[in-house]
């Protein structure tokens, strides 16, 4: 289903949401995988 939601997209040029996890998913896979997102991100804005 789509919605006309912005959830603060629309302040910042570059603004994105990443959503890690689901229902199904305990808060330490969340953690987890969240340092393999870091150093990503961290090469990517380098």
């Amino acid at each position: 289903m789509l919605t006309t939601s912005r959830y603060n997209q629309h302040t910042g040029k570059y603004a994105s949401i990443i959503e890690v996890g689901a229902t199904g998913n305990t808060l330490e896979q969340a953690m987890n995988s969240m340092k393999y997102l870091a150093k990503v991100m961290n090469e990517v804005i380098k």
